[in-house]
């Protein structure tokens, strides 16, 4: 009888070429992560529950998908590339490398709600995390290179939206409002949703001024000079303006470097990670209407690790630049050279040696006794017939040093 066992929901099979796409956008980012100085490094694949509960707003607690362990205690498969990273940097001996620019290839795991519950519980991640001094100069850097890893990939049409959590964050410093009141500011915010965000703040009883500004913040988004000018008129406090004074200057640096029509910004981006406390960006391709890549400055985090450190960093959606560079058909695979090696009982040793050279010259080489593997080879050797095919052209060999000779090969035993 047939076993047909269906798959957990959120989860997915990939095949061959699909699997050999992503590794190759997972190449090129990596090389790009290389040169940049950003070492590798990993995680473990499941954390103890606290660690996410105990860092406020971080991340939900029915995002998250729980094991017990032996002793009892609640793990967690890894729902958050960030935080493990920043406590395995709190726990580096002392003999450890430098954990100073990182880069990580993971899997993250997540309940969503709605339709991505459906499609997305475990994804495929690619990020940098930088511990640094926090300087201006290394918020440019890292949101150049978040610029240069969708375009390394080869994609088409993109764009990185520019956001300021401090500037959020001062704002909200005007009211006398509580976390949870704030939060449920922030969703709106986020959902963009005017009408239902000014009921909310008729109930929670938000002076006048502030209401006002919160109320444009989902329409300041779009081309950073415009945007810049409006959000001037909302500043009231001093923190407000340096917000957009250090937004203003990384825009113009970003302009100087030929970015200008890469870059938008989007004043009501607030993300759902509340550790961000800088300069935020999330990065799309057109046509594509989720993020590819998020990330930002997220100075405060480190303080529960007692880190004395800043911190900066993003994490690159690699299945959805899968699907969408399908879609674009705008990354080509490298067709490897295939050979076929046809062979009876008498000649199998013989055809295994040749097949061994073949493989080393990096030859994808098939064994075979039949015709049903030769569809697609450039190269059919038939070593019983002493009989090679060579796109179409067949002739005759007298010895195996003909066939490399033909091929443009040195044989391995010269």
């Amino acid at each position: 009888m047939a076993f047909n066992q269906p798959l957990p929901q959120g989860v997915t099979d990939l095949y061959a070429q699909d699997y050999e796409l992503k590794q190759t956008l997972i190449d090129r980012l990596k090389q790009l992560y290389h040169v940049y100085g950003c070492q590798p490094i990993q995680t473990p694949t499941f954390e103890y529950y606290d660690l996410f509960k105990n860092i406020p707003g971080t991340m939900d607690d029915d995002q998250m998908i729980k094991l017990i362990d032996r002793d009892g205690k609640v793990l967690v498969l890894r729902p958050d590339a960030t935080v493990p990273i920043a406590r395995m940097a709190s726990q580096a001996t002392s003999d450890a490398p430098l954990l100073n620019k990182m880069y990580y290839v993971t899997n993250i795991f997540r309940m969503e709600s709605g339709e991505s519950d459906r499609t997305s519980r475990s994804f495929s991640q690619v990020g940098v995390e930088w511990f640094d001094d926090g300087r201006e100069l290394n918020d440019l850097d890292m949101v150049v290179l978040a610029i240069k890893s969708l375009k390394h990939t080869g994609l088409n049409a993109i764009q990185l939206e520019l956001g300021q959590a401090r500037f959020f964050r001062a704002l909200m410093s005007e009211t006398d409002l509580d976390a949870v009141a704030e939060a449920q500011i922030q969703a709106k915010l986020e959902a963009k949703n005017e009408y239902e965000l000014s009921d909310l703040l008729d109930e929670l009883n938000v002076s006048e001024v502030v209401k006002k500004a919160l109320l444009q913040l989902p329409q300041l988004f779009g081309k950073p000079s415009e945007v810049l000018k409006q959000a001037t008129t909302l500043v009231l406090n001093s923190e407000m303006t340096q917000a957009l004074d250090h937004l203003t200057r990384l825009v113009e640096r970003l302009d100087e470097l030929g970015y200008a029509e890469d870059v938008s910004i989007d004043l009501g981006l607030v993300n759902h990670l509340n550790y961000y406390t800088g300069v935020m960006f999330q990065g799309y391709i057109e046509g594509y209407g989720k993020p590819v890549i998020q990330g930002g400055r997220y100075d405060q985090l480190m303080t529960y690790f007692n880190l004395k450190t800043s911190a900066i960093g993003f994490g690159v959606y690699i299945d959805d630049l899968l699907r969408i560079a399908k879609q674009q058909q705008a990354v080509s695979l490298p067709k490897p050279s295939q050979a076929v090696v046809m062979t009876n009982d008498d000649t199998i040793k013989t055809a295994m040696r040749l097949a061994q050279q073949l493989r080393e010259y990096n030859v994808v080489t098939t064994l075979a006794s039949n015709q049903d593997s030769i569809n697609q080879a450039e190269l059919v050797i038939d070593v019983v017939n002493q009989t090679m095919d060579m796109n179409g052209e067949q002739e005759s060999y007298h010895q195996l040093d003909d066939v490399f000779e033909k091929v443009g090969l040195t044989n391995g035993n010269d």
